[in-house]
């Protein structure tokens, strides 16, 4: 949720000139696009708006921050030092200091934090704060203070000793670290001559020391070298002197003087460093990224690691020559971001972006760089030294995530979630500008379903999705709600249309014959329309009166289209005469309870089932539940479903335990409405309590509905069943909102693939791939999945390949009734 960063200042804004707004523009632009994240905090410590860069430092969503507590994202020990500093801002001060953040994954981030007051009529109404990232620089510190150590630890140990030798009498003065150098204390009450020094020199080098020091007694001369000498410990070092000759008014040389340094160490350690560097070369080389380092004023390459054949696919030599052009190989959409970036460096900053780059042999890469700009001593940039990484695979893993999150995986349409935030933004942005949902049902899909079989019905639904997805274009959006319906959202309408042209054209599309394998196929629709503000302000009245405007055309011949009116919902009696009915059905002994098995992999009997509910109507026979559960949810009712199949649930594991020694967990299914109800828990306990039933026996079925609720309140209800032991299965994953975030966010014991991925999952490649994706990771998390749906052979093979853990579907057994569940109990079931 982005704002414009002058969310406090809203009001006088109002009184702003064209020109005021043109420099309202810079700031906000700059607010957006600021390399450091930012983020702006009320008086009373409440986030009211942050950038890009703020979410993308810590990782977290829009819906993570907006109106929480900044002090929630502080790092536990630094929370009353940061309200100390947040206090005196609010004094009217800007602060500087230190801290540390929270990312998503909870690592602590260090941060240096800039927080300035925002103040209007002469009051602090808030304050808006920059968020430096510190990891890199911590890092660096951290580099520098070893090579620090390093340079400290050699000049502490290279010992200097300086001398002289008077040219007429070849007498030799030394200084007491020379003495030490030599290991010779006792020449100190000795007279010293070059002779003594001779005989210590190693014999490969004597000639050479000896040559030199007689050039310089007779011309002069000066000279440095490296010579070893051998101590009366037969130790072998190796020392560096230096000799200048010094003369007199005359231009008479009289003296020479000098130094000698114990280079053994060092010259051991530049061998060292010299095969280090050859091993960090090989290092370079050898890994999967570019390091390079670029001179700006010489323009060209000083060096470049051997990972640039790999990225590019051109030779190292080839990158050296005059003509390489870096920007050559970037992707032209990227091209402008990162010029712009690449200018950023120039001035100075260092900078960490991604782009795409195409290779020569037409690769699209995706590409991390880490640029650092290093400065000469005067301040100017002279060269530019970089880390670029190849991460295509981890950006395609993203992007597939991040369209499971977001679409439905068998048509490629917004899932409801997507959609739910589309709706908010055209009503939070656009308050009061009308726009219009459309509810569509396929007609019969069911027929379909079971004549031809579900591989044909979701070719059916694809079909469909495109004839929908070819008529909405750009004038909004479309989404699959759930089986064999669609939700759209028109809010722009094309030069003399009307929501009439786009109902006609959608009813029409649908209706044309399709060619499905050997099938031709005609499938029609039933349309009901809403339009905001008029039906609704909200998606939900929305929808509801859009689905109104559905039954009307079933109910009066479907394929065709009818907007909401009043009248509709006279239609809709049918509906309403159940609801009352099923006010009555629990003191009328009609509703009953069903289980269906639910088989572990590593056991052949029964041990888990899921709780189900029928409604044997005295009138009509049996109810299906995807009629009468939608009213009850719609009345409220299903909090007295919900109650009654627990209690049911907990007298049959008792009956069963005490009668027949069976020890069975079940699994209840429980709407999001009565999960939030504060009288939930209590009512769970004495149910418990009354029939002497183990919390363990039992395991809630939430939806993802549930959890995009307030997660503060989600989370503590979870956490508090948990300690008396229930635990907790995410149902329905792969439709729906279907966040991965939501399995790390919340204690979920159980994951519930939706029948929609099992389908023919042996014969469907994209479900195969999401499904692997999604056991991967809840393999790392420990949560066991439970696929639903299965109905043959080939299904319950390739879900045993992947290793999925339970299995539930026709294939075993279909829910039943007590007595027959009871004889199922008995049977041994082989997975």
């Amino acid at each position: 949720m982005y704002m414009t960063g002058m969310d406090l200042t809203v009001q006088s804004a109002l009184s702003l000139t064209h020109h005021d707004y043109s420099h309202l523009q810079i700031y906000q632009d700059i607010f957006a696009n600021f390399p450091d994240g930012i983020v702006t905090i009320d008086r009373h410590g409440h986030i009211i708006d942050y950038n890009h860069q703020f979410l993308h430092m810590l990782n977290y969503d829009e819906s993570d921050l907006y109106r929480r507590q900044i002090d929630q994202f502080v790092a536990q020990d630094y929370r009353q030092e940061i309200k100390d500093y947040f206090d005196n801002v609010l004094t009217g001060h800007t602060i500087n200091h230190y801290t540390k953040f929270l990312h998503q994954t909870g690592f602590e981030l260090p941060v240096k934090v800039t927080s300035t007051p925002v103040i209007q009529n002469q009051h602090v109404i808030g304050f808006y704060t920059i968020v430096h990232d510190l990891i890199e620089t911590e890092r660096h510190l951290q580099e520098i203070s070893d090579i620090k150590e390093k340079l400290i630890s050699t000049q502490t140990v290279a010992d200097i000793g300086s001398w002289e030798i008077n040219v007429d009498t070849y007498g030799v003065y030394w200084s007491d670290q020379i003495y030490k150098i030599y290991d010779r204390e006792e020449w100190k009450e000795e007279p010293l001559d070059l002779g003594k020094i001779y005989n210590m020199t190693h014999p490969d080098d004597h000639d050479q020391l000896k040559n030199a020091f007689d050039s310089a007694l007779i011309h002069g001369t000066s000279f440095q070298m490296d010579y070893k000498i051998v101590t009366k410990q037969n130790d072998v070092r190796i020392l560096h002197a230096r000799a200048d000759g010094i003369f007199d008014d005359n231009n008479k040389l009289t003296r020479l003087v000098g130094i000698v340094q114990d280079v053994t160490k060092l010259r051991d350690m530049e061998v060292s460093l010299e095969a280090n560097q050859d091993r960090l070369q090989k290092i370079y080389d050898s890994l999967d990224m570019i390091v390079c380092s670029f001179n700006l004023d010489n323009k060209r390459l000083d060096y470049v690691s051997k990972g640039i054949e790999r990225m590019i696919n051109v030779k190292r030599e080839h990158v050296y020559r005059d003509d390489f052009n870096w920007a050559s190989f970037i992707h032209p959409a990227d091209l402008k971001k990162f010029s712009l970036n690449r200018r950023r460096v120039l001035r100075g900053d260092k900078v960490k972006h991604d782009y795409r780059i195409i290779s020569r042999n037409s690769q699209i890469k995706w590409v991390e760089e880490q640029a650092i700009p290093i400065f000469d001593e005067n301040g100017k940039v002279t060269q530019v030294d970089g880390i670029l990484v190849d991460f295509t695979d981890r950006k395609l893993y993203e992007q597939q995530m991040e369209f499971i999150a977001n679409h439905d995986h068998l048509t490629g349409l917004k899932n409801r979630r997507n959609f739910e935030q589309f709706i908010q933004k055209l009503i939070l942005n656009h308050k009061r500008q009308p726009f219009w949902i459309i509810y569509l049902d396929l007609d019969n899909f069911k027929s379909i379903n079971d004549s031809l079989g579900h591989d044909i019905g979701d070719k059916v639904l694809v079909m469909s999705s495109t004839k929908i997805e070819n008529i909405v274009e750009d004038r909004g959006i479309s989404a699959r709600l759930n089986g064999d319906e669609f939700i759209i959202a028109i809010n722009k309408l094309h030069q003399g249309e009307t929501i009439d042209d786009i109902a006609s054209r959608l009813k029409e599309s649908l209706q044309r014959k399709m060619m499905i394998d050997e099938y031709q196929l005609q499938v029609t629709s039933s349309i009901g329309i809403s339009r905001y503000p008029d039906h609704g302000s909200s998606l939900n009245e929305l929808l509801n009166n859009a689905d109104r405007a559905v039954y009307f055309v079933k109910d009066t011949g479907k394929n065709a289209w009818q907007i909401y009116e009043y009248s509709v919902d006279q239609e809709v009696y049918n509906d309403f005469q159940l609801e009352q009915e099923l006010n009555f059905t629990i003191e009328n002994d009609q509703l009953e309870l069903y289980l269906q098995p639910i088989i572990e992999g590593s056991h052949s009997n029964i041990r888990l089932a899921e709780a189900l509910v029928r409604w044997k109507h005295p009138v009509h026979g049996y109810i299906p539940p995807n009629v009468f559960i939608p009213i009850a949810e719609r009345s409220g009712f299903i909090h007295q479903i919900d109650h009654f199949v627990l209690q049911k649930t907990c007298e049959t594991i008792q009956q069963w335990r005490e009668k027949y020694n069976i020890k069975l967990s079940v699994t209840n299914n429980v709407s999001p409405k009565r999960f939030l109800r504060q009288s939930f828990k209590s009512n769970v306990v004495e149910t418990l309590k009354h029939f002497q039933i183990n919390a363990n026996h039992i395991i809630f079925e939430i939806t993802e509905t549930t959890l995009i609720h307030d997660p503060d309140i989600v989370t503590k209800t979870i956490e508090e069943f948990r300690k008396i032991g229930i635990r907790f299965a995410l149902d329905d994953f792969g439709t729906g909102y279907s966040s991965i975030a939501h399995l790390s966010l919340f204690n979920i014991d159980f994951l519930k693939i939706d029948r929609q991925f099992i389908q023919n999952i042996h014969e469907n490649q994209r479900n195969q791939a999401i499904l692997k994706g999604i056991i991967n990771f809840t393999n790392e998390l420990e949560i066991p999945i439970i696929a639903e749906g299965i109905e043959t052979k080939h299904e319950l093979e390739y879900l045993k390949q992947l290793n999925c853990h339970y299995f539930q579907g026709y294939y075993f057994a279909k829910p039943s009734n007590l007595t027959i569940f009871q004889k199922l109990l008995k049977q041994t079931f082989t997975v």
